[in-house]
Order: structure tokens, then sequence, then C-alpha cells
């Protein structure tokens, strides 16, 4: 276990000692999808997506912005539709030096494909599940079965599930149970609602949850991080739930730094979203600001980004995006909280070698 901690001891010093690097990057592979979920919009999008060489040129690119074990998270649309090419892409970016996610719907993996991703060196495996036991997309019972197989080979197993106006706590806190309780991380994600001119959320005011919930919901879901690791979400995004939502007519959003970190300031973003089609932008709703495969890597730079970010960061009117709001809230006391979930994924990652 001393090993596995050791072997990602630059990831770990990043985060109680963040950088004017990044950190995080979200990767929409492909646009297409087998599912119509009310909240997401990705899939009615028809954008290109790249060859391989433009992808290894975008990788190495941003690669070069970024810490020494950067986050890379691949998205869908689901990316299953497509498997050797979603295996191609994640021998890709391991390749090049990043620590490799996916996030799929589920419906089309398998042990094989599971195994073939392992191979291609992936690192984390989220399967987004609806709590609701009566939604169509109930698919717990497979997620957890095809993570038998991500555990026994050392690839983090994290269930996704979206926290709506309409989940019950009760419900929610069932589900999350029994996801931890089969040896699985839980990944919860508060419902965002729509951004003016964005390209992820479709979601109206009416489906992000209540205040009241998530005082139900967060306390509970800290108190299992702290006692089981078998939480993903640090306790920053834990504590920045636990002061948002609707309460009334009131809707209370977090709003993520309009700046890359400097070396003068350790606030500040450490994140970037690719498209399929090369475009860049500061987060998921904005990605499309400018396309890397038209700019030369001798004129790219953070503070470059930052400029033409900027007009676009300014009109953001908020999030509940766990990734973002995790990665900027790296740094300081809060960090000891995650000792049980590193210890729970070195356990894991030990099964790699096996």
């Amino acid at each position: 276990m001393l090993k596995e901690l050791a072997s990602y001891s630059e990831s770990i010093k990043g985060a109680i000692f963040p950088s004017n690097e990044l950190r995080f990057v979200n990767w929409y592979l492909q646009h297409g999808c087998d599912l119509d979920c009310s909240y997401c919009k990705v899939p009615k999008q028809k954008i290109g997506i790249m060859s391989q060489g433009d992808r290894d040129s975008v990788l190495l690119k941003i690669r070069s912005l970024s810490s020494k074990q950067p986050i890379i998270s691949l998205l869908g649309g689901e990316l299953t539709l497509r498997p050797d090419f979603l295996v191609e892409a994640v021998t890709d970016a391991a390749n090049v030096g990043f620590l490799v996610n996916v996030v799929s719907n589920g419906w089309g993996l398998t042990p094989d494909l599971i195994k073939k991703l392992s191979a291609a060196g992936l690192h984390y495996l989220g399967i987004s599940v609806d709590s609701d036991e009566n939604s169509l997309k109930q698919n717990l019972e497979k997620a957890l079965s095809l993570h038998r197989t991500t555990r026994e080979i050392g690839i983090l197993p994290v269930i996704n599930t979206v926290i709506t106006k309409e989940t019950d706590p009760d419900t929610f806190i069932n589900f999350a149970t029994r996801v931890i309780n089969t040896g699985c991380f839980i990944s919860p994600l508060a419902c965002s609602p729509e951004v003016p001119g964005g390209v992820f959320s479709s979601a109206s005011i009416d489906s992000v949850p209540t205040q009241e919930q998530l005082k139900e919901i967060v306390p509970w879901l800290a108190m299992k991080k702290l006692t089981t690791g078998l939480v993903t979400s640090n306790l920053g995004y834990l504590w920045t739930l636990y002061n948002t939502g609707v309460s009334g007519d009131n809707v209370k959003l977090w709003h993520c730094s309009p700046h890359f970190r400097s070396k003068s300031e350790t606030n500040g973003r450490g994140s970037l979203t690719i498209d399929s089609d090369g475009h860049i932008g500061p987060c998921q709703e904005f990605p499309r600001t400018i396309n890397l495969l038209n700019l030369p890597q001798s004129q790219l730079s953070l503070q470059l980004l930052d400029t033409a970010f900027a007009p676009v960061t300014q009109k953001c009117p908020g999030c509940l995006y766990n990734c973002y709001v995790m990665e900027e809230g790296i740094g300081g006391p809060q960090l000891l909280g995650e000792i049980p979930t590193l210890i729970q994924m070195a356990n894991i990652k030990s099964n790699n070698h096996k």
C-alpha cells in the first residue's frame, strides 16, 4: 500500500501545494449517446471528432501546461458506443502522462472492455447511475457487477449519481449505503442549471436540489467519507453543497475563480475542457472558445488562455459541478479528510500488482 501511495506522490503533493499548472482536464471524446437524460444537452450537439494525429497534438499541447501527475477525465456522450476508439484514446492520454478517468452510463460496458481499458492505462472508472430505483436508467445491479472486475484489476470503481430536486434524501442514503457496502466509491454531483450559451446542462432551476435536501444528505456523506474513505468528493465540495442549493426563490450556486493560478497567487483554476474537435474552454459549459489545433505550441501559455477565457468566465452564473469545485478547493487542513480515501485507493491499486 505504501508503494502505491508513493507512486502517486506527485499528485498528492500537487493537492497539498497547488502550483500554477493544470491539474485537471475534461475531454469530450465524442457526443453521441444511447440515453436522453433530461438535464444533459451534450448528445444533441453535432460536433466533429479529431483524427488520432490531431488528438495526439492536442494532448501534447495540454500536457505541456500540466503538473507532473495531471488527471484527464474522458466524457461523452456515451464512450462505449465506440469501444475501440475509447481504448485508443485512453492509451493516447496515458502515454503522454495523464492519470486517465472514464465516465460511462455503463450500459455498453463489459468485463472484457474493462480489462482492455486497464491494459490501456485506465486509472478510474465512473459509472453513472440514477439513485431513484424506479428510474428507467437505474442500472445499479449491472454497475456493481461490472465493478467487481474493476476492483480485481486495480481500477478505482466509482458510482456517479446526480442529486436533483426530485431526489429523496432517504432513498439517496440507502442507494449510497449499498454502493459503499460493496467496496465501491460514491461520487455525488448536484444538478446544475442550464448556463446561457453553455453546452453541458439543460436542467432548469427547478431541478437544482434544495438547501433542505442537501443539509440532510451532505453531513451523512461527510461522515461516511471520514469513516470509510469511499466518498470521492473532498470535504471542500461537500461544504460547498451544504451552503448552496435552492431556498424559496433564492438559488445559491458556486462561482469559480476568473483566472488560472499564478506563481504569486495560489487561489485560481487549474482545469480546462477539451471538446471533441479540438476547441478548448475554461469548463464543460464553455468549451468552444478557441481551437487548440490552430494555436502553435510556441504561443501557448496559461496566460494566453486566461485572456481568451476572460469574457466567458465573467458571464458565468455559477454551477455545482463537483470536478471544478473540488479542483479549485484543494489545499489546506481539509486535506486531512482525504487520508481514508487515499488508503482505500491504495488498497485497490495494489490489486494491479497481484
